[in-house]
């Protein structure tokens, strides 16, 4: 094992279906438009630009430099080019997660509003769950043809730390209350793709793979990972891949000011 990749499994439908990867995007602009008209505000405008630029572009890096792995791409039964595919998952796994997990912080922060967070929150998860589970519960198909298979200890673990440096900086140097609302927001999205992680899996279509990539691009010896090194490692994936590599859909609007603190709204903040 010393000398053997491991690699996060993406199975059945959801690793090359793009169906509900739109329904994701449309959410997230209903929300940036609801905040919007309700706050008066574009914070959620710059989080979803942001996140669908970072996003977009890292996955454009995986799969280009062969990290990710993803032949077959398929938009409502209609097989979709390379170039569609990067900026549909820019938006529904990048720039959504993002919106809906700031949306929930908003939510919680504000004491006027806190029940609403705990009752969306309850919703996504339940939406989550019946998209994960709504094409049955799959046998993983173990070292054979998968929609992806990731290298989840590549390179790309480098350059992730760079990628997170605005964010780290931001916290770091940023005012009490907008720091405040970027530690919740980190906790709020690894709830959320803890909670995907486990729909995912306990529906066959997310494990972890031990094995070796050989220089031809394809794959050696592959087999399951141990249980207790599959739930450490997508515990890792929800805290480091989502949370962490996500906080600079928020960070780098406010370090470029194109979003401020608005102390008006911060007295009801508890």
């Amino acid at each position: 094992m010393l000398f053997e990749n491991i690699f996060i499994i993406r199975g059945g439908f959801w690793g090359e279906e793009y169906d509900f990867k739109v329904l994701f995007a449309v959410v997230a602009v209903v929300i940036c438009v609801f905040d919007w008209k309700w706050k008066k505000r574009k914070d959620y405008l710059w989080v979803f630009i942001t996140g669908f630029i970072f996003w977009s572009s890292v996955e454009l890096l995986l799969q280009v430099i062969g990290i990710r792995d993803m032949p077959n791409r398929y938009l409502f039964g209609i097989e979709i080019p390379f170039y569609l595919s990067i900026p549909l998952q820019g938006l529904s796994e990048g720039t959504t997660v993002g919106v809906v997990g700031l949306f929930i912080t908003d939510l919680y922060l504000d004491k006027t509003t806190r029940k609403h967070s705990v009752w969306f929150f309850a919703v996504i998860v339940v939406l989550l769950n019946l998209i994960m589970f709504s094409h049955g519960i799959y046998t993983p198909n173990v070292g054979g043809e998968v929609p992806s298979r990731r290298d989840m200890f590549s390179i790309m673990q480098l350059i992730l730390i760079v990628l997170v440096a605005p964010a780290i900086y931001w916290l770091v140097e940023t005012d009490q209350q907008s720091r405040k609302r970027g530690i919740y927001l980190f906790f709020v999205m690894f709830l959320l793709g803890l909670l995907w992680y486990i729909a995912y899996f306990l529906s066959g279509q997310r494990w972890i793979e031990i094995g070796i990539k050989n220089p031809d691009g394809t794959y050696s010896n592959l087999q399951r990972a141990p249980v207790l090194l599959e739930v450490l490692l997508l515990i890792y994936g929800a805290a480091i891949e989502i949370a962490l590599a996500y906080m600079p859909f928020l960070a780098i609007p406010y370090l470029l000011r194109l979003i401020k603190a608005n102390k008006e709204e911060y007295k009801e903040i508890s």
